[in-house]
């Protein structure tokens, strides 16, 4: 089920790849989360002219993803969704992400920045105050995968 106006989230916006379900889940998880925050974090750990992939999976299954470019001035465009073909963990959440990297990379270009994330962590990400903190904990208990990392935010998170 999907919503009426998937793209209210944002507006004007074509992808290249997009699917209702994913849109829906999308806006859901980004309820209550500071939009502000998370487009400065893209700004800052995300190199120019590259490309962000964020996968969120609900146990085996891709929940939502959102596949972003950043250019030279630090804006940011959404341009896709990860496809059917990987919404399925298919053994583990690290292949799940190196299959999406590739596609990515495959597709776009040079991706420098992937965050892939089971679905319980992710919303506990959004919610916490020291978001650092939250990511490492999500890595520690195996919900969180982050390839490739690009150096700053491997150094905040140091």
């Amino acid at each position: 089920m999907g919503v009426e106006n998937p793209k209210a989230l944002m507006p004007g916006i074509e992808l290249q790849v997009e699917d209702p379900d994913q849109w829906t889940h999308l806006e859901v998880l980004l309820t209550n989360a500071d939009r502000g925050d998370l487009t400065a974090a893209a700004r800052k750990f995300v190199p120019p002219a590259t490309w962000a992939v964020v996968g969120v999976f609900n146990g085996g299954l891709l929940w939502t993803s959102l596949v972003l470019s950043v250019d030279h001035e630090g804006g940011l465009t959404p341009v896709s969704m990860l496809e059917h073909s990987l919404a399925e963990t298919r053994g583990s959440l690290t292949e799940a992400a190196r299959d999406a990297v590739a596609w990515v990379q495959t597709r776009f270009g040079h991706c420098s920045l992937g965050f892939f994330v089971q679905k319980t962590h992710a919303e506990t990400i959004l919610g916490a105050s020291d978001k650092a903190a939250a990511i490492r904990a999500a890595s520690a208990a195996g919900g969180l995968i982050l390839s490739p990392v690009p150096p700053a935010l491997a150094l905040a998170l140091a």
